[in-house]
């Protein structure tokens, strides 16, 4: 499959998507040549559910004292992850706090005493080779690594292979299609070496042959930073991409990189096929070669603040302390994103903390922010031919707007990854993808209520 592609089809791309603003209008040229600049909170708030899963269970209660990298929260099973302090200090509450997504979340909140002792570490190996491939999953788990694209899938569910499947190739996702994000950019251009070590790990925990690193070709410096970087070594491989959005989505990634197309309804390793985050793939490498769990992350903080940049944020440091570490705002924001423009989660006020999948903080003006008015839709086809997941968007806006959930899901509405390509390209400017978003929530909670 891998051998076919790279042979014949050096320089790919996916189905449909479009070409949002790029460069300055898009909002990365103000951060793309900004190294990373670590900075640690005051104080942070670690929600005990930051994962797609059940939440962790704390261990420590207010008053405790605790070091950088200390367990504070259990997995609560095998589709959870343990949390662990991004600080060293006090523990000043364990309780339920209202954060994102409308529902009290339990957290940890802890103040930072500057001295950043860290809990004892057990590195697994000086390098890759030296490491015992059966140990590989459960230090992942253990150092609680999630999908840091915003996905926030648990890795080493991802890595556990079900029986009868197998694995020929781990895709690292370099593309960062998103406006207004670099941090993943960033990232392979300041520390490949840490990406390549963790692809390397999670090849040799799969058994796998083939790695392939996929890179949008506006990034070209990060291409060849990362050529440099595998230089030399079997089975990895550089693979530059055209650059469309959303081809960062996982499926769109798989079918721009192999060819192939995950099959509705089915996953990425029913072809073979894992995919990582190029932050994720740093996180293993950490928690392999170094015994460090995840507790800081590379966010971009961008947007009418004063001075956009990219910052190696503690998990669990709020949006305000992250802005305030650019400068502050330039001037009184209007919407404030987790994300970037296409697809962020607008956040209520600037006090949430940032999570193990926020790789952008995103502050827009008033008049970035205004939305115009819907207008009939005209039939005109421009959202069929950007779909990336092959749906018809006006067909299903109707069923959407009907409040028909058992039409939407005839229509495969389950299938809309929610990129926004089809409120995007629409010349009535219809809300399309927020009505799919909707729907699919009600059909989230239509299918719990039946259980």
């Amino acid at each position: 499959r891998f051998e076919r592609q790279v042979l014949l089809l050096p320089q790919c791309s996916m189905r449909g998507g479009v070409h949002p603003l790029d460069g300055a209008r898009g909002g990365k040229t103000s951060t793309s040549s900004s190294p990373i600049r670590p900075y640690a909170a005051k104080s942070v708030q670690i929600p005990m559910c930051q994962a797609i899963g059940a939440p962790s269970v704390p261990i420590v209660q207010a008053g405790d004292q605790v070091k950088l990298g200390q367990k504070i929260g259990e997995a609560a099973g095998f589709m959870s992850l343990p949390a662990h302090a991004s600080v060293s200090g006090r523990v000043v509450s364990v309780e339920q706090r209202m954060l994102m997504l409308g529902n009290p979340i339990l957290t940890v909140t802890i103040e930072n005493d500057g001295r950043d002792d860290w809990a004892e570490l057990t590195p697994l190996g000086k390098d890759v080779e030296s490491v015992n491939a059966a140990s590989i999953i459960p230090a992942i788990k253990e150092a609680g690594i999630c999908g840091m694209g915003g996905a926030t899938f648990p890795t080493h569910v991802k890595l556990t292979i079900p029986e009868g499947k197998s694995c020929d190739s781990i895709i690292v996702n370099g593309a960062e299609c998103e406006t207004h994000v670099t941090a993943d950019h960033r990232l392979m251009l300041e520390e490949p070496a840490r990406i390549v070590n963790g692809l390397r790990l999670a090849m040799k925990a799969l058994g796998v042959k083939y790695g392939i690193i996929g890179i949008e070709d506006n990034k070209k410096d990060a291409i060849e930073t990362m050529k440099a970087a595998i230089a030399g070594i079997e089975g990895l491989h550089v693979m530059p991409l055209y650059t469309k959005y959303p081809q960062g989505g996982e499926r769109q990634l798989i079918h721009a990189v192999t060819g192939y197309e995950v099959p509705v309804h089915g996953l990425p390793i029913d072809i073979g096929v894992v995919v990582l985050n190029v932050g994720t793939a740093a996180a293993i490498a950490d928690a392999v070669l170094l015994g460090k769990p995840l507790i800081e992350r590379v966010t971009t903080v961008t947007g009418c603040v004063k001075e956009p940049a990219n910052l190696r944020l503690r998990i669990g440091t709020s949006a305000s302390e992250a802005v305030e570490a650019c400068g502050g705002y330039k001037e009184e924001p209007y919407t404030l994103l987790m994300g970037g423009a296409m697809t962020g989660i607008c956040m209520p006020d600037d006090k949430p903390p940032i999570g193990k999948g926020t790789n952008c903080l995103l502050a827009l003006t008033e008049a970035e922010s205004k939305t115009p008015a819907e207008q009939p839709c005209i039939r005109c086809g421009r959202c069929v031919d950007v779909c990336p997941a092959g749906l018809k968007p006006f067909l299903l806006k109707h069923f959407c707007d009907k409040g028909d959930l058992a039409g939407a899901q005839a229509n495969d509405v389950t299938e809309c990854i929610v990129c926004g390509c089809c409120s995007y390209i629409c010349p009535a400017r219809l809300a399309l993808t927020a009505s799919f978003k909707n729907t699919k929530d009600a059909i989230a909670r239509q299918a719990r209520r039946a259980k």
